[in-house]
């Protein structure tokens, strides 16, 4: 069963595409009121999650006729979140009975879940990207609020990923298929916050900051090796930013009235999308951006007035959000002409 409508839209399509694109409503799960999409993958599977009107996320997957699916929990979990997902449909995410206190977890193609290894001493845990080989990466967090970068490995040994020396917290959240990881590393929780690349052998590489920024994140490689994430200013403003494969760091545009950026997804062609926003959070635009960092607003349903773009595969699909607030969002799928998936 198809979810929601499709439009057609003739204006504001991603700056790589030519044509219109079609926008779909993928819609929420039974008796609830929110949902986002969060990734897609090549062969057009989405993943994202659904809230309650008591504020209870559960994780879902859309296969590519829109049809939703509840994601498994373990008995007693309430929550669950999934963050990543690979070309042969295996997810990674979180699952807990709240959550503040959430373990990582991997969905299976045929939806069974399983709790990732546990790291002693570090009792929350989270996944946040997995490779086509199945390597997971994420973090651990200990009672002292304390983070480590995690790498659960295909053979199902678990690898630590060091901080920046001098640095006491790292969280892993972007691989690619050649094993390289990137995320952030940090003096202390929320200070000092730098982007690093970790390669094979585990050895954390600062990928710096731009001028006037003070803090930077990594969040997502390519298999072309470019990287995307977010460079953060002293007075709290942050932009989408993109490192290039000869280390070139550059920011990315915001749209006219929007104040900040976020990125959301990376595709191998080097496509970007992601999310700008007012500056007090009441107005945020899908947007994607060219190589050399200019904006693009992706058309929206009239009225809609809060999006975002949170993936986009290799086809040029993008999924996210929309709707008139924050709180009125429905998980949403831009596909251009002749994409396929």
């Amino acid at each position: 069963m198809v979810l929601g409508s499709t439009m057609t839209l003739a204006h504001s399509v991603p700056s790589w595409a030519t044509g219109a694109a079609t926008v779909t409503d993928l819609g929420v799960l039974p008796g609830d009121t929110v949902s986002a999409a969060e990734a897609i993958n090549n062969a057009g599977t989405v993943i994202g999650a659904s809230e309650s009107a008591s504020g209870v996320l559960r994780a879902v997957r859309w296969n590519r006729r829109g049809a939703i699916l509840e994601l498994p929990t373990f008995p007693g979990d309430m929550f669950s979140q999934p963050n990543a997902i690979n070309d042969a449909g295996s997810i990674v995410g979180e699952s807990g009975a709240v959550a503040t206190s959430p373990t990582a977890v991997r969905w299976d193609h045929d939806t069974a879940v399983t709790r990732l290894a546990a790291i002693p001493g570090f009792p929350v845990s989270a996944a946040f990207g997995i490779n086509n080989h199945g390597v997971i990466v994420g973090f651990a967090i200990n009672s002292a609020n304390q983070a480590v970068a995690v790498r659960w490995n295909s053979d199902g040994t678990v690898t630590l990923m060091a901080p920046l020396p001098g640095d006491a917290f790292s969280q892993a959240i972007g691989i690619n298929d050649d094993g390289t990881i990137v995320g952030v590393s940090a003096s202390g929780f929320g200070v000092d916050v730098h982007a690093v690349r970790w390669g094979r052998d585990g050895s954390p590489v600062n990928l710096g900051t731009l001028p006037g920024d003070i803090d930077s994140e990594a969040l997502r490689i390519n298999n072309r090796g470019t990287v995307m994430g977010i460079g953060v200013t002293t007075g709290n403003q942050f932009s989408a930013v993109r490192w290039n494969r000869d280390g070139a760091m550059i920011r990315l545009q915001t749209l006219p009235g929007y104040a900040n950026g976020e990125p959301g997804g990376l595709n191998n062609r080097g496509a970007t999308v992601g999310v700008v926003l007012s500056s007090d959070n009441q107005k945020a635009a899908a947007v994607s951006w060219n190589p050399a960092g200019s904006g693009t607003a992706i058309a929206v349903p009239a009225g809609d007035t809060f999006s975002g773009a949170e993936g986009i595969n290799d086809h040029g699909t993008i999924v996210g959000f929309a709707g008139p607030s924050a709180g009125t969002t429905h998980a949403v799928e831009w596909r251009m002409p002749g994409s396929g998936t």
